[in-house]
C-alpha cells in the first residue's frame, strides 16, 4: 500500500487546488483592443459599414470610429456613387489616429444611340448632342430619352441606366412615349427626373386678395385715408409657350413666354367715415396682368432654376364720386419685373420659392396727387407647389407684394404725407393642361 500523504492545512490545499483548476479551465478574456479610425469621403455624407450591411450603419462621413485590431471588411455607400469595398487593416500597435480618405466615383453608365443621323438627343429634356452617339457619363437610374429631328420624335421612352453597363437605343424604334413602366418607377430613386420640356400650357386661376395701404407722416387725414381691403376675388387665364420646342429648335429648350390676365369678380362697396358724414358712393375691383420671358434650367433628379423679366400691371382702383375717389389710395402699378425661381422635384410634386424686384414705371392716380413729385418701387415673393397628374397640373401659391412710396407734397396739394406702403397678399389656386 503506498504511503498516505496528510497535511495539517486542508483549507490551504483546497484553495490551491481550486486555483490550479481555474488556470486549467481558463480565465475571462481581456477586452478586444481597438483603434481610432477617421474616415473622410468626397463627397461627404456617405454611409459606412463594417463586415456586413446587415450589421447596421457604423457612421456617416466625415466621422471617427473605433475599429478592431486586424482585418475588417469595410463598405462605403453614397447616393449616385459607386460603392466601395475593401479590407480595413489595423496593426497591433496602431498610431493614435488612423486617417482614411476616399473619393467616391459617380455611378454612371453608357447610353449608345444608333441611327437618326443629325437628330438631337435629349436626356430628361436637356440636349446631349447629335445622333448617332455614345454617352459614357449618364447617371445610373431612370431617365427619359428622346431623339428628335425637325420637330418629330424618332424615339421617346423611359429607360433604366445601370452603373457600369451600357444601354443601346435606336432612332425610330418608338415614336410616342408611353408612361414609365411600373418596374422602372419602382426602381427609380425618390427624386424623379423632371419631365421633358413641353410645348405649351394653359390654365385657369382663381385668386383671393388682401390689401393694406398705410400713409406715413399723414398730416391731412380728412383728405387721404389708410385703406384695408379683404376678400377680393380675381380669376383669369394663364398661358405659357415654349417657342423653341414648338419650332423644333435645339437652342434654349427652357425658354418660355408667360402671360397671365386676372380680373376682379366681386366689386366691393367702400364706406368712408368721418366725424360729420358717411360716404357710400365708392366700389373697388382689382386687375392684374403679366407678360414675361423666362429661361428655366433643369438639374437632373433634383429640380429647376429659373430667371425671367417682363411687364406687370397691378391695378387697385375705386369707382364713385370724384370727391370720394380723391380720399382713397387709388393706384395702378405698371412695372418691369426682374426675378427668379428655384424648385425641388419630389416625384410628381414640385415645391418652389420665387422672388423678384419691380421697377415701377407708373403708379397711376396716386402718383398725380403730389405736384412736387413721387417715387415708388416694389418687391414680390411667392411660395408654392405644383402637383402633376399626367398632363394635368395643379398649383397652390401664397404671394406677397409690397410697393413703397415716397411723396414730395407741395403747399397747394390736397394731401400732405411723406410716404406710404401698399402691402398686397394673394392666395392662388390654378389648374391647367400641359402639352
Amino acid at each position: 500500500m503506498p504511503p498516505m500523504i496528510t497535511t495539517r492545512y486542508p483549507a490551504l490545499v483546497a484553495a490551491g487546488a481550486g486555483a490550479a483548476m481555474g488556470l486549467l479551465v481558463g480565465r475571462p478574456a481581456a477586452a478586444e483592443p481597438k483603434a481610432k479610425v477617421s474616415i473622410v469621403t468626397e463627397p461627404p455624407g456617405a454611409k459606412v459599414y463594417f463586415n456586413l450591411k446587415e450589421d447596421g450603419e457604423v457612421c456617416t462621413t466625415p466621422c471617427t470610429v473605433d475599429a478592431p485590431i486586424g482585418e475588417t471588411p469595410l463598405i462605403i455607400e453614397a447616393e449616385n456613387r459607386r460603392s466601395l469595398f475593401e479590407n480595413l487593416v489595423v496593426p497591433r500597435k496602431p498610431p493614435r489616429l488612423i486617417k482614411l480618405s476616399y473619393k467616391l466615383e459617380l455611378a454612371v453608365g453608357a447610353l449608345v444611340v444608333e441611327g437618326g443621323a443629325g437628330a438631337t438627343i435629349k436626356i430628361d429634356g436637356e440636349p446631349r448632342g447629335k445622333a448617332p452617339a455614345r454617352l459614357d457619363d449618364v447617371l445610373a437610374g431612370a431617365h427619359r430619352v428622346a431623339i428628335e429631328r425637325d420637330g418629330k420624335a424618332l424615339y421617346d421612352q423611359f429607360v433604366e441606366i445601370e452603373a457600369g453597363n451600357e444601354l443601346t437605343v435606336s432612332a425610330g424604334q418608338l415614336a410616342a412615349a408611353p408612361p414609365a413602366p411600373a418596374a422602372v418607377a419602382t426602381a427609380a430613386p425618390t427624386r424623379h427626373a423632371p419631365r421633358a420640356t413641353p410645348g405649351f400650357a394653359v390654365a385657369g386661376a382663381l385668386d383671393l386678395g388682401f390689401r393694406r395701404f398705410r400713409y406715413s407722416g399723414n398730416q391731412t387725414p380728412a383728405t387721404q385715408r389708410d385703406d384695408d381691403e379683404a376678400g377680393q376675388v380675381l380669376a383669369g387665364p394663364i398661358i405659357e409657350l415654349w417657342p423653341t420646342t414648338l419650332l423644333g429648335l435645339d437652342v434654349l429648350p427652357g425658354l418660355a413666354i408667360y402671360g397671365r390676365f386676372e380680373f376682379g369678380l366681386n366689386s366691393q362697396p367702400v364706406t368712408l367715415r368721418d366725424n360729420v358724414s358717411t360716404r357710400t358712393s365708392l366700389s373697388t375691383a382689382w386687375r392684374s396682368i403679366e407678360i414675361s420671358a423666362r429661361q428655366r434650367w433643369t438639374i437632373p433628379q433634383t429640380g429647376t432654376v429659373e430667371v425671367g423679366t417682363g411687364f406687370t400691371q397691378d391695378s387697385y382702383q375705386f369707382h364713385g364720386l370724384g370727391t370720394d375717389v380723391g380720399i382713397v389710395p387709388d393706384a395702378s402699378y405698371s412695372a418691369v419685373r426682374i426675378g427668379g425661381r428655384a424648385s425641388l422635384q419630389f416625384g410628381d410634386i414640385e415645391p418652389y420659392v420665387a422672388a423678384e424686384n419691380r421697377i415701377v414705371i407708373s403708379g397711376g392716380a396716386m402718383a398725380d396727387r403730389y405736384s412736387a413729385g413721387t417715387s415708388v418701387n416694389g418687391v414680390h415673393a411667392a411660395l408654392g407647389a405644383v402637383a402633376r397628374f399626367g398632363p394635368v397640373e395643379a398649383r397652390a401659391e401664397y404671394a406677397l407684394t409690397l410697393y413703397s412710396w415716397t411723396f414730395k407734397p407741395d403747399a397747394g396739394d390736397a394731401g400732405i404725407a411723406s410716404g406710404g406702403s401698399d402691402l398686397i397678399q394673394n392666395i392662388t389656386l390654378a389648374v391647367g393642361y400641359v402639352y
